[in-house]
């Protein structure tokens, strides 16, 4: 796992810190410290399904998702991050390979993401909300058949 912050001091170091436990939970298929990453009442915007609110919501979700999935690969390059004194965007993207725990052909993924994060009172921040899309159309895990 490669991550790419933009920002290294202050408040960005610990958005950086942020996304690092995040990506380290989706590679490791860990459902619970995944949805530790988010806000109580955190919103997930999964592609092609409606959202997912609540940290117990989208632990379930991160938990289906991780029983099926294994990351491979997982890089990240944080393109852009502007961040207030308690609420901060960031966009970035992801591209690996999703591998099916079941056997079978690994299926790349390069997605690109628009996130929501909020300064919790300790300075640490959380995500409010997530939103991701595919940038090769028909070869994400989200593609529903029709």
């Amino acid at each position: 796992m490669r991550h790419h912050p933009s920002v290294a001091t202050g408040s960005g170091l610990a958005i950086g810190r942020l996304y690092q436990r995040m990506a380290a939970a989706a590679v490791m298929g860990n459902p619970v410290a995944y949805a530790a990453c988010y806000t109580e009442d955190g919103v997930l915007h999964p592609p092609h399904d409606p959202p997912i609110q609540g940290r117990e919501e989208v632990q379930k979700w991160a938990a289906a998702l991780f029983g099926t999935w294994s990351m491979r690969g997982h890089e990240v390059t944080m393109d852009d991050q502007k961040m207030g004194t308690t609420v901060a965007f960031s966009r970035y993207r992801g591209a690996g390979n999703f591998v099916p725990k079941e056997g079978g052909e690994p299926v790349p993924y390069d997605l690109k993401y628009i996130d929501t994060l909020v300064r919790q009172q300790d300075g640490s921040w959380l995500i409010a909300c997530h939103m991701w899309s595919s940038n090769v159309p028909g070869s994400s895990v989200w593609t529903k058949e029709a």
